[in-house]
């Protein structure tokens, strides 16, 4: 017997051994039949096991599971629209991207594809995208009112006021008494710098429905900045459109603030931390106020929980160092400015503030 060679594969020499495997062409033919077959359902097989390897785990029990389901459902557009939902909240707009366009392969006619896969381009910084989302859904639905105040919230955000206006007119043409269409163009006029017509729109609005919160601080806002004190009883008709409004409460608080009634302030201050602590503006203006009374103890307390619940904000670090140098404590002072200015590189305030800290003697 010949030893093996070339890595092992043995080698004959003996030629009167050899015999074809297949003898007439009928087996050859059979043969080579059996083997496409084979080959294809290999090729089969091997494309059901990409697939199910394409759906990789995120470690996100909710997205996981919705995987899981698409890959027994991948006909199912709504499948792919809640997992978009998720990766949309996950702020992984990419993500969202990529499952919208497939839902809309599969169902082009739900509007709600549409308006989320604006949502994913804007956020993505991607206009173009979201406008076209949007005139997409409206060329199939031209008078859906739900779409056409997202298309107008959507001129808005991109400064194009007067295509928003054009739009939420159209919406007042289909109905009359749409509150939101009024709120809005007392947005749009008001970016516009048209105060009285924004005036008359968040009126108009309220009038319609008492409990949008959002127009009746817009109003106290206006008389506020014609320092009429009109303002404060708009802001007091926020809290009664809804008393769990932490904006609403936030507005006549700092209104108060402003006209020297520092205690119901920070009462109100104190209320609204109470009942929900991530509230950061709360913190921020309370820790003001108590720098303003000299009260350094208590303001550092409402910056430091702020610094804690906000930690990526870096007002928090900012002003806990403020007080911390106030209070001699120039090295914890430099650390928290040098924190602030990590996560703000470009506020000058603070680059000047640590830099004459670490100037003085």
């Amino acid at each position: 017997m010949n030893k093996p060679q070339n890595g092992g594969v043995l080698l004959t020499t003996d030629k009167t051994s050899y015999r074809p495997l297949f003898e007439t062409k009928s087996q050859r033919k059979n043969a080579l039949l059996s083997f496409i077959l084979v080959s294809l359902l290999i090729m089969l097989i091997s494309c059901k096991g990409e697939n199910k390897q394409s759906v990789k785990l995120t470690g996100d029990t909710e997205i996981d599971a919705l995987s899981a389901a698409i890959g027994k459902n991948p006909d199912d557009a709504n499948l792919y629209f809640q997992r978009a939902r998720k990766f949309y909240d996950k702020g992984s707009y990419d993500m969202t991207i990529n499952d919208m366009m497939k839902a809309m392969t599969i169902d082009s006619l739900n509007p709600d594809f549409y308006h989320l896969l604006s949502d994913a381009y804007l956020d993505y910084m991607n206009s173009n995208g979201a406008l076209n989302a949007m005139n997409k859904v409206l060329s199939i639905y031209p008078e859906r009112i739900p779409s056409l105040l997202k298309m107008a919230e959507l001129k808005y955000i991109l400064e194009d006021y007067d295509g928003s206006i054009l739009t939420l007119n159209e919406i007042i043409r289909l109905d009359q008494n749409n509150a939101e269409a009024y709120f809005m163009l007392g947005n749009n006029f008001r970016a516009l710098s048209d105060s009285e017509r924004a005036k008359n729109a968040y009126q108009t609005a309220v009038e319609m429905d008492s409990k949008l919160t959002d127009a009746w601080i817009s109003l106290g806002e206006l008389y506020e900045e014609k320092k009429d004190p009109k303002a404060l009883t708009y802001y007091e008709s926020a809290i009664l459109s809804d008393p769990a409004s932490m904006q609403a409460l936030h507005a006549k608080a700092y209104y108060l603030q402003n006209h020297g009634k520092i205690n119901e302030a920070k009462e109100i201050y104190r209320q609204i931390i109470l009942t929900d602590r991530t509230y950061t503006d709360a913190y921020l203006n309370s820790g003001l106020l108590y720098m303003e009374q000299d009260s350094f103890d208590r303001a550092y307390e409402q910056f430091d929980l702020m610094a804690s619940v906000s930690p990526t904000n870096y007002q928090g670090f900012y002003y806990r160092g403020i007080v911390n140098n106030l209070m001699g404590n120039k090295e914890k002072a430099i650390l928290d400015l040098e924190s602030a200015l990590r996560l703000n590189p470009k506020d000058k305030k603070t680059e000047e503030a640590l830099n004459t800290l670490k100037t003085s003697k």
